[in-house]
């Protein structure tokens, strides 16, 4: 039986999603280097990456050039912002600022449809009783 089926017995649950860092790191190394790093060296990426190494050590121990390195960086801050968006720690779409604000600049005002459809009511009103 696949995960997620039912039966009598009950359900089981899918096995858990692959971390989605892992996976967002993965893409960026296979894209950098058209899939010549493998998944151990993505997982060691995370392993250096957290724990503070610079990218030139992290280059230096992975063995990769410092552009591959570059862009495995970018794509993990990245993931982290979508993160943090997703959690709601930061807005999706900052607040502009004073001099980005925008102004209304059109004529009229939403009561003037209004003023216009009682003129029009009122026109038929009285053409109807002068008929």
């Amino acid at each position: 039986m696949s995960a997620g089926a039912c039966s009598s017995a009950g359900s089981r649950l899918p096995s858990p999603s692959p971390d989605s860092r892992f996976l967002a790191l993965r893409f960026a190394a296979q894209d950098a280097t058209d899939f010549g790093m493998t998944d151990d060296a993505v997982r060691r990426f995370v392993e250096l990456r957290d724990s503070g190494a610079a990218e030139a050590d992290i280059a230096a121990e992975l063995r990769v050039p410092g552009d591959i390195v570059s862009a495995l960086v970018k794509a993990d801050e990245a993931q982290a912002l979508a993160h943090r968006i997703a959690a709601g720690e930061e807005p999706m779409y900052p607040t502009p600022g004073p001099e980005h604000r925008v102004f209304d600049t059109r004529s009229g005002s939403s009561a003037v449809p209004l003023a216009v459809l009682i003129v029009v009511l009122l026109g038929v009103i009285v053409y109807a009783l002068v008929r």
